[in-house]
């Protein structure tokens, strides 16, 4: 099978991947109300995602080496799909909470099984091309976005607009299912294979500093994924066919912001680069507050977008260069502590925004900007081989 296909399958997957938390994102405000409940309450049923995610974390590996990233990649990616459709359909919390769990956790082993699929194409190629394909998941964040935005100000019922989304992912997944790269086929690294080592391995400090940027990067994403509409509803007093648009911008910011990351790396490497995130992160949030407007706010989700845009894949690509540990084992530690803070981030902020206002929760996070900046002076290059 021509390498080409296998790219363009998993860069189609990793779109409608990551249009599916997007889609989600997109209708919060709209089934936050139908639920009736308060900021804090709301951030309580979010934190229902994190546990599905926690439960997970420790067996997604075994399930995937079980299934075959082939396989795992396209059955947990459709039942992603249906559990999107779950969320408009539920009219109980407790139901909604079910099915909150159920979603974070098949959300994380297709994280996992797709990026083993991506690992496995850019071994067919010289170069790195891992950042394009986490740039096209974004952009499938991008596009439902505006496909909430849009759905929002036509008033499609949520169930509706989820079902629209999910009927063309499962279809396009199927079709694509026979071009991902099966277990059985060989693929040359252009760099040579470490050994792995057996038993337990205590993570080196530079791991650790890289798991504290993913953390950090991530509790920012998840606050900007999961509350950015609110802020736009309840802080700037949008219009309804506004609401939308200020996680659309954020989304737009991040996809260019990865396409674009090469070449920042290339140009002032990787601690200058995480240096000018963390302050484009503290910016972005910090003019949110401070400038609250609707059209102000958007911008300012954009500078919030190219701020968090290069964080995690930079933390992915060092850490799959480190030397103390296999990168298999590497990433899935940086990962594994960095969604701790995109499931955990947004329930927090509910908390914070009920017990004082959704503002001083954003110009907390914005602090988690000059954290990124101040740590990437700790982070060692010299790993990379």
């Amino acid at each position: 099978m021509p390498k080409h296909l296998a790219r363009i399958a998993v860069t189609v997957l990793f779109f409608i991947f990551g249009g599916i938390s997007a889609s989600w994102a997109s209708r919060i405000p709209t089934i936050k109300e139908a639920f009736g409940v308060n900021d804090s309450a709301w951030g309580f049923v979010l934190l229902y995602i994190s546990i599905g995610t926690l439960i997970t974390l420790p067996i997604a590996g075994k399930i995937i080496e079980l299934l075959g990233s082939k396989k795992a990649t396209l059955f947990f990616l459709l039942t992603y799909l249906v559990l999107l459709v779950g969320i408009g359909y539920w009219d109980v919390l407790w139901q909604l909470k079910v099915n909150l769990v159920l979603f974070g956790a098949i959300s994380n082993i297709t994280n996992i099984s797709i990026n083993t699929q991506a690992i496995k194409v850019s071994k067919l190629y010289k170069g790195q091309i891992i950042g394009s394909l986490h740039g096209t998941w974004s952009i499938g964040g991008f596009a439902a976005s505006w496909l909430g935005a849009e759905m929002i100000s036509s008033y499609v019922p949520p169930l509706e607009h989820f079902i629209y989304y999910s009927a063309v992912g499962i279809v396009v997944s199927l079709l694509l299912f026979k071009y991902l790269i099966p277990e059985t086929t060989e693929v040359q690294s252009t760099s040579p294979i470490k050994e792995e080592k057996k038993g337990f391995q205590l993570p080196d400090k530079n791991l650790t500093m890289l798991g504290l940027l993913a953390f950090f990067a991530m509790v920012a994403e998840g606050t900007m994924t999961d509350w950015s509409s609110e802020y736009m509803k309840h802080i700037t007093h949008a219009p309804v066919h506004l609401i939308g648009y200020g996680l659309t911008a954020y989304m737009f910011a991040m996809a260019s912001g990865r396409f674009i990351s090469d070449f920042t790396v290339r140009r002032f490497g990787e601690q200058k680069t995480l240096l000018i995130c963390g302050i484009l992160l503290f910016i972005g949030l910090g003019s949110s507050v401070m400038f609250p407007g609707v059209y102000s706010t958007i911008i300012a989700f954009m500078v919030v977008g190219l701020g968090v845009s290069a964080v995690v894949p930079m933390c992915y690509n060092l850490a799959g260069h480190n030397k103390s540990m296999p990168p298999q084992q590497a990433l899935t530690l940086v990962t594994s502590i960095g969604f701790l803070g995109f499931f955990l981030g947004p329930p927090i902020i509910g908390f914070i925004a009920q017990q004082y206002s959704l503002k001083t929760a954003f110009a907390i996070i914005a602090l988690f900007g000059l954290a990124i900046s101040i740590l990437s002076r700790f982070i060692s290059i010299d790993q990379k081989d």
